[in-house]
């Protein structure tokens, strides 16, 4: 008894930034970065190209919330190392691709995978593990994204320019495959329960309470048909917005400012500066509550969108970078953290596979708005104004979705 040994829930923390270090910064941040190649190679649109990367991500609009409830109901590690094997297989198969035709129904397999191995049962896991220190455990986990893009790039850019295009999709699907398939089947674990173990901090009365929780099971249409629902949902759409909108379009916006060296620059400083926020906000979830975390992520992303309506002035384009950085985590440790925060464990699988849609709807369409919006006006302004009011509407929906459980004594809030 007197053998202190490490939580195994750290080790499957690190486990899960080898997913979202690895399968994550694929899909979201380096999918495009074969754009010029494949291209030029295969005689198509940029367009056409960029379609691959929107099919993928909207199968997480459709599939969610089966997604959610399968991984919650059914044996997770089977699935999720089934997904990883199929995601690795057509990542694999977009090398032998002669027509745009076989990269859609590729990504239509690769987008089905990646919701089933990716950030749904990472933020479940986590969820699972850990009832204290969750905004940290939750915070490393998701961190591995932008670690995963800050190594990731460089080496696919070393590989496309020295490789090729079909020899780099090989490569990274050999190293996916020698990374996460290990880490799924021999180092993550669902619950505590199966190693003998509670979660991090849970004490005889939060097992209590989560024992009368259990007893007061809703169905999924008795909660979506609460207030609170629908408070979290607008945040949760809003938030895919703003983050698509910003992500999608800073970009042009900051090459058509100041040319390809900064533009390189900012976002290779607000991806770093991202990883620490993460950290950041996962500490202040812990230490101040889920309110403060909420309002932290949120003021520092509505500042960096009101410097960048200032954006021709060089100064204000690095204080941008700096605040985007430390407001991003509202993208990918917010939501998981603010669902489980209101529903608990009991009822996260059903919330989050919902909100995982949402979210995917509002990413799928947000740097759309945005550059239709630069399109009609000639510029930005519009677009980041628009943004800033996204971001507000996010946080006050937010704090509200939280209070309302403890104004009305619902049992459905976790702590």
């Amino acid at each position: 008894m007197g053998d202190k040994k490490i939580f195994y829930g750290w080790k499957v923390v690190i486990g899960c930034v080898c997913i979202t270090a690895t399968v994550v910064p694929m899909v979201m941040s380096l999918a495009n970065v074969y754009l010029l190649s494949v291209t030029e190679d295969m005689g198509i649109s940029r367009s056409a190209f960029t379609l691959v990367n929107t099919i993928t991500q909207s199968m997480g609009i459709v599939f969610s919330p089966f997604v959610a409830r399968k991984l919650a109901t059914g044996n997770l590690k089977r699935i999720q190392t089934i997904a990883l094997l199929l995601f690795i297989a057509a990542y694999f198969s977009f090398s032998f691709a002669t027509a745009v035709w076989q990269l859609y129904l590729l990504a239509i397999v690769l987008g089905v995978a990646y919701t089933s191995s990716t950030l749904i049962p990472v933020s479940m896991i986590i969820t699972n593990w850990f009832e204290e220190k969750r905004g940290l455990a939750m915070s490393i986990a998701m961190a591995g994204i932008g670690l995963g893009g800050f190594i990731f790039s460089p080496v696919l850019s070393y590989l496309l320019a020295n490789f090729g295009w079909r020899a780099s999709y090989r490569i990274i699907a050999i190293l996916l495959l020698v990374i996460t398939i290990p880490v799924s089947l021999f180092v993550l674990k669902k619950t505590p329960t199966e190693m003998g173990l509670q979660a991090y901090g849970a004490s005889d009365k939060s097992i209590q309470a989560e024992r009368a929780e259990s007893k007061e099971t809703l169905k999924i249409n008795q909660l979506i048909k609460q207030p609170v629902f629908l408070m979290l949902v607008i945040g949760i759409f809003c938030n895919g917005l703003l983050n698509s909108g910003s992500l999608g379009q800073f970009p042009p916006a900051l090459e058509e400012m100041h040319g390809v060296v900064v533009k390189s620059s900012i976002i290779s400083l607000y991806s770093l500066v991202g990883v620490f926020g993460k950290l950041i906000l996962g500490w202040i979830d812990d230490r101040f509550g889920t309110v403060k975390s909420t309002i932290f992520g949120c003021s520092f992303m509505a500042l960096a969108f009101i410097l960048l309506l200032n954006g021709h002035q060089i100064v204000m384009v690095y204080l941008m970078a700096v605040c985007f950085g430390l407001g991003t985590p509202i993208g990918t440790v917010s939501p998981p953290l603010i669902t489980a925060r209101i529903y608990g464990r009991k009822h996260y699988a059903d919330v989050y596979g919902l909100i995982s849609s949402i979210s995917q709807v509002g990413l799928t369409f947000g740097s759309l708005l945005i550059a239709n919006i630069y399109d009609k006006t000639g510029s930005y302004q519009t677009g980041w104004q628009l943004l800033i009011a996204l971001t507000i509407i996010t946080m006050f929906t937010w704090i509200f979705s939280m209070q309302i459980p403890k104004r009305k004594g619902n049992t459905l809030e976790a702590e």
